[in-house]
């Protein structure tokens, strides 16, 4: 399952046009390692790093496709995300609609899910929907009808730092009992050498995520 660090960012909304060069190909590659991939407050590896990447392509009509993959510590241990989208702006409202899949190839039960997703962005701030329509999870969470809400704020600093606040609620339809509250405060420094991220996250303790507070770094480069 995805973090959030391209298209279901909490604050990310996609600038149309804004990859586009006469002479080059609208194509951005990403590369990253944290040391531990949380996702909605819970961790995808249990508490271990992972090294993650992915591509973007992305037309200056608005419309986008891209591919982003992680080491997971489940369903056979890897996790490929695929996704595409129409994003732009109305006024000072920025929008970014999409379906993306979540996809682990070398599961060797059924863990495949798809959700289609809602970001909105204005000035500082940002809200998101993501709502699970289909799922090979048949009795489970993860399954389809499952819903997940998001609002966040993010602020630039002096000497190329910022933060960001994201508070979100993930409903499942398998049980009540998963649903849960997370919260995830973000410190970044932007550098010629990548971005670097310190994170703390918490979610409210149920069947999927625990009450114990995760504290990791992320580092990542656009190419």
């Amino acid at each position: 399952m995805k973090k959030l660090t391209t298209i279901l960012s909490a604050s990310a909304i996609l600038a149309t046009g804004s990859a586009f060069a006469q002479d080059s190909l609208p194509i951005d590659g990403n590369i990253g390692v944290t040391s531990n991939y949380v996702f909605r407050g819970v961790s995808q590896t249990g508490n271990d790093a992972a090294v993650q990447g992915g591509l973007d392509f992305a037309d200056e009509s608005g419309i986008y496709v891209g591919t982003w993959v992680s080491n997971v510590n489940f369903a056979g241990g890897t996790e490929l995300d695929v996704y595409g989208g129409f994003a732009g702006e109305a006024g000072d409202l920025g929008y970014d609609v999409g379906v993306i899949g979540y996809l682990y190839p070398a599961a060797d039960e059924d863990a495949n899910f798809a959700e289609v997703y809602l970001n909105l962005a204005y000035d500082a701030f940002g809200a998101g929907v993501a709502y699970t329509f289909v799922s090979e999870i048949d009795d489970g969470y993860f399954s389809d009808g499952d819903v997940a809400f998001f609002v966040s704020g993010g602020f630039d600093l002096a000497e190329n730092f910022s933060v960001g606040l994201t508070v979100g609620y993930y409903i499942f339809d398998f049980s009540s009992d998963g649903d849960y509250v997370w919260g995830q405060l973000d410190l970044g420094k932007s550098t010629d050498f990548g971005d670097f991220t310190f994170s703390v996250t918490l979610a409210d303790e149920s069947d999927v995520a625990a009450d114990d507070p995760l504290f990791f770094v992320s580092w990542g480069i656009g190419f």
